[in-house]
């Protein structure tokens, strides 16, 4: 039987949102209040608004330098400098990603020794402009707040895909061997020299982005929850009381330094999150969707909590036409990213 963090997206999130609907109508809820969870973001953070917005809301200096670009007007050139600007202050790499970006998709990145314009495909839309975090380790950790009542639900540690060399295979073949290969890896093999032979037995870390669909694996590493870890996700989630549920992802420099509460924020993710640590593949299927729908059961009892709160919903017809307008640009932008980069 295939795993089940490769099933369908639609199929496995099925039962999620068949819990919701039953739980809302139990509470009396509408369902489009779920977003009240998180009021204070566009949408609950629903994955169909602006990324910068929700990270704006948020102390910024919890995050790596991070600016908004948009490719939408005539004056490329001028985006480029200022693309060129941000690179190099930051002294190192930086990380171009779509403003209504998720899962990964449409991921960049740019390095200081070369002009943007040399290095990017033809883009279009908003993207965020981040300082490329070099902390080893990458975390997402599951938050939750319950009147008042700060709380982490789960850890899910990021493996990146990484192969080991035999004296003999390319890099591009090790990859295409590698269990988790699929087409969407060109994001981040672009960046490698796929003709390289690696030495038998040496190692080399392949991706940079922590996206389980971009062939990361994930585990649930729950035992990593400490107080100290969980009174500094609480301080950093008081500064906004109106998020309430969802997934920060975090760089850390150990796990050492994960349970001492040290690290730095890349993402906030909002109503629209997932558990991730349910996707840990030594889980059974019972075991991820016993984590699955306790979030469900969480996330209308907080929207519950704040339903009264005000906020500016859109029509169900609406916020179903922006999603599936998101949808499709998003994958439009995926496909751009792959491409490759414009010679100089």
């Amino acid at each position: 039987m295939k795993a089940f963090e490769f099933w369908h997206p639609r199929l496995a999130e099925a039962p999620y949102y068949a819990a919701l609907l039953l739980r809302c109508a139990a509470a009396s809820l509408p369902p489009k209040y779920l977003a009240k969870a998180n009021y204070a973001l566009d949408h609950g953070e629903l994955g169909l608004g602006s990324k910068y917005k929700t990270q704006l809301a948020f102390d910024q200096a919890y995050f790596p330098a991070t600016e908004l670009i948009d490719f939408d007007h005539d004056d490329l050139e001028q985006t480029y400098t200022e693309i060129e600007r941000f690179v190099q202050a930051q002294q190192n790499q930086a990380i171009l990603k779509p403003d209504i970006g998720a899962v990964g998709k449409g991921v960049i990145k740019l390095s200081a020794l070369e002009r943007p314009s040399s290095q990017l495909p033809e883009l279009s839309g908003q993207y965020l402009l981040q300082a490329y975090c070099d902390l080893p380790d990458e975390f997402g950790i599951f938050f939750v707040r319950q009147h008042g009542n700060g709380r982490i639900t789960g850890i899910n540690r990021k493996h990146f895909p990484t192969v080991l060399g035999d004296g003999q295979s390319t890099l591009t073949q090790l990859a295409q061997r590698h269990e988790r290969f699929t087409k969407n890896w060109q994001i981040f093999m672009q960046y490698q020299d796929g003709d390289a032979v690696l030495a038998s037995g040496e190692e080399r870390i392949l991706s940079f982005i922590g996206s389980h669909t971009m062939g990361c694996k994930f585990t649930n590493d729950h035992q990593l929850i400490t107080p100290s870890l969980t009174n500094a996700i609480d301080q950093f989630c008081a500064h906004q009381p109106g998020f309430n549920f969802g997934r920060l992802d975090v760089r850390v420099a150990s796990e050492a330094h994960l349970q001492r509460g040290e690290f730095v924020v890349i993402e906030v993710n909002g109503v629209a999150s997932l558990p991730t640590h349910m996707f840990d593949p030594d889980l059974s299927v019972q075991a991820a969707y016993r984590i699955f729908l306790q979030h469900a059961k969480l996330l209308v009892d907080i929207a519950a909590e704040h339903r009264h709160q005000p906020m500016a919903l859109k029509s169900y017809s609406d916020l179903w036409r922006q999603a599936k307008a998101n949808h499709t640009l998003l994958n439009q932008l995926h496909e751009q990213s792959m491409r490759k980069p414009q010679s100089s």
